[in-house]
């Protein structure tokens, strides 16, 4: 604890850790509180475990599809208070992972302080992380980066400390960091191997008795660290019957060739922080201190492992997050490793000769310092994840979360939805999930892959279409699955929540209730159907096929279909269309409709016995949703659909196509 005991030490690492959780708690209101599917994922095993479902994601499925245990243990009586008091469980972790962010700049603070002379080299760890965009971002995503971090510097920390049970407590926290995250094991074998080291380095000086006892606090250390892992292990393999994660299999099972995948997103990272290692490197002169040793060690060992397993796609390097405190120590002990050189006597007799004194030179680092730090600052505003991570997650998960807590107070008993952003889905919407990506699916997680390892990060395997809906979901989310489903028993429900998603691909029971009745159904493959009259500019070349010039992709349309969008006038095109009388026979009507959403102004509309009975709209959007109207109550009588566009606003069209009469009961 030398490192409190110095003069302005506290007013610096509270300056430090309010200024890191400021702009942390600053970046959670940008995002809106939103945080990453992969901590939801790992938040929906939290759920299941406190309602008694077993830690498991889809409820009677023990797959597991997360690799930070301790972290889900860590969060599971969270939940179960904020069932027992009603407060927001997400928010709360995100307010939980910043207060961790605050523990990681303290024990950091207290392992430079056991290691470095120089207060720069003290300080500047700490304020490399604030400025560092990735560290103080990745603080309220929701999953485990800090926590990790944390138990990281704790082991260094209990490695320094004079407790009689010091091997002990170090061990148990390495203990912990393998349980948060399996490749943690490097850094548990990084410090263990420091120790054992530090232990031949006794027994070459003659310190039989200083080697023997570092002998026993690496064989203490190392039964602390493993044996809870290995009690982990054999749970692990008895419960889910599989060895390792689920995502290992899915991520790295099977032949992978990912390093040059690795070898960009190596790039990548140091194309932000290229200056750590080039300064970091100078701390490989104080490698005789085992802390700096394990360091070291870990980093490059770690940093090879992120290449050969292709690294990752999230923004910011998730993956390099936890072991930015680590880079950080080694820039301060390069640090002070230069502060020592100037202190030596012969180097402040020459430096005297030439006018310059020590505290000029501290001075000078000092204002270059932080000069340096704001430029970083800057620097890493624009080129860390915040902005893309508000750009992507910030707003699609945002709508994700809305859709899905909308959904789960109307979909039916049992219903199955066909995802790859599971998290959300099974969290928010209570739904049972289909994985298209393999992360809770075994059989999709052990497939071979052509070229492995060239594709996107945990993407590459994927269940095939035919492998989804033999599965038959309820739902499928949009863009899922490639091509039109019309044809594969299910329709686009566009009726979501503005602002969420365009719709939603819903299996459609119809056709189990019922059957369509064919000689009812008009979907102007063969041209203009007879007796059907237009008026305006919107409707002087129809049918068409697809979209026009100028127009978006029509979702799902097919063949032929009526489309107000003009060539020549594009929305600014009007009219209306009627079609010959026709008689009513079934018990609904049904259709597909894209285009802008106004009642009145851009409108399909059945008339019967000359008086609108029904009206429809689409919802502002190129997709070809379903729409249905229940003419049981007119069966006999006879109709005319009209199509109404009125308007010469954006989204000022109308399209309708395969309008057919359905009724209930066998054929």
């Amino acid at each position: 604890m030398v490192a409190w005991k110095r003069r302005g030490a506290l007013p610096l690492i509270v300056t430090a850790v309010v200024a890191a959780c400021g702009l942390s708690f600053h970046f959670t209101r940008v995002l809106r509180g939103n945080v990453s599917d992969d901590a939801v994922t790992s938040m929906q095993y939290v759920k299941n475990l406190v309602l008694g479902n077993g830690l498991v994601f889809n409820v009677g499925e023990r797959v597991d599809g997360y690799t930070n245990f301790l972290w889900v243990l860590f969060m599971t009586p969270v939940y179960g208070l904020s069932q027992l008091f009603g407060f927001d469980f997400v928010a709360a972790i995100v307010a939980l992972t910043i207060g961790f962010e605050a523990l990681v700049l303290v024990l950091l603070f207290d392992v430079a302080g056991a290691l470095f002379e120089a207060p720069l080299a003290l300080f500047l760890p700490l304020f490399l992380c604030v400025v560092d965009n990735a560290f103080t971002t990745w603080a309220v995503l929701g999953l485990e980066v800090h926590f990790l971090a944390f138990w990281l510097l704790l082991a260094l920390a209990l490695s320094r400390s004079r407790l009689p049970a010091r091997a002990l407590y170090t061990g148990l926290a390495l203990a912990a960091a393998v349980l948060t995250r399996p490749d943690a094991a490097l850094f548990g074998a990084a410090v263990v191997g420091s120790e054992l080291v530090e232990a031949a380095l006794a027994y070459r000086r003659g310190d039989r008795g200083g080697a023997k006892a570092l002998g026993r606090d690496v064989l203490v250390m190392s039964a602390a660290w493993l044996v809870p892992y290995a009690l982990y292990f054999a749970w692990h393999y008895a419960y889910y019957g599989e060895p390792f994660p689920n995502t290992y299999y899915t991520k790295l099972g099977g032949h992978i060739d990912a390093w040059s995948r690795g070898l960009e997103y190596l790039r990548e990272f140091l194309d932000v922080r290229g200056w750590v290692p080039l300064l970091g490197v100078f701390a490989l002169f104080g490698v005789r201190d085992k802390t700096l040793r394990a360091v070291a060690a870990y980093l490059a060992v770690h940093t090879l492992y992120v290449v050969y397993v292709g690294g990752d796609f999230m923004p910011g390097h998730r993956f390099f997050v936890p072991e930015l405190p680590l880079y950080y120590l080694l820039v301060g002990a390069s640090f002070d490793l230069a502060w020592r050189f100037v202190q030596r006597t012969d180097v402040r007799a020459r430096l005297g000769t030439l006018g310059v004194s020590p505290p000029f030179v501290a001075g000078f680092a000092l204002a270059g310092t932080l000069a340096a730090l704001a430029l970083l600052f800057d620097h890493q505003l624009h080129a860390g994840p915040i902005d893309a991570v508000r750009a992507t997650w910030g707003e699609d998960h945002g709508r994700q979360r809305r859709l899905m807590t909308w959904l789960r107070e109307r979909k039916p008993k049992n219903a199955t939805f066909a995802t790859g952003l599971i998290g959300h889905v099974g969290f928010f919407g209570d739904v049972y999930v289909i994985d298209t990506c393999g992360i809770i699916d075994k059989a999709v997680a052990h497939q071979e892959v052509k070229g492995f390892g060239h594709g996107l990060p945990g993407h590459e395997k994927r269940a095939s279409p035919e492998q989804v809906l033999a599965r038959h979901p309820t739902y499928v989310g949009v863009r899922v699955l490639p091509g039109n489903l019309w044809q594969r028993g299910y329709f686009f429900d566009i009726d979501v929540p503005p602002g969420t998603v365009d719709g939603l691909w819903t299996r459609d029971e119809l056709p189990t209730r019922g059957h369509f009745l064919e000689r009812t159904r008009i979907d102007f493959d063969a041209g203009q159907p007879p007796g059907w009259t237009a008026t305006g500019t919107a409707f002087e070349h129809w049918p068409s096929r697809g979209n026009h010039p100028g127009q978006g992709e029509l979702a799902g349309a097919e063949g032929g279909l009526v489309n107000s969008f003009s060539p020549r006038l594009g929305n600014a095109a009007t009219g209306t269309l009627r079609s010959a009388p026709f008689a009513l026979v079934g018990d609904l009507l049904v259709f597909r409709m894209s285009g802008g959403k106004d009642p009145e102004k851009l409108r399909a509309s059945l008339w019967i016995n000359g008086e609108r009975v029904f009206n429809a709209t689409a919802n502002d959007n190129d997709i070809m949703g379903r729409r249905s109207w229940n003419i049981r109550a007119y069966r006999g009588k006879t109709a005319t659909f009209e199509l109404v566009d009125a308007s010469s606003e954006s989204w000022g069209y109308v399209a309708v196509d395969d309008i057919v009469q359905w009724v209930e009961g066998a054929p």
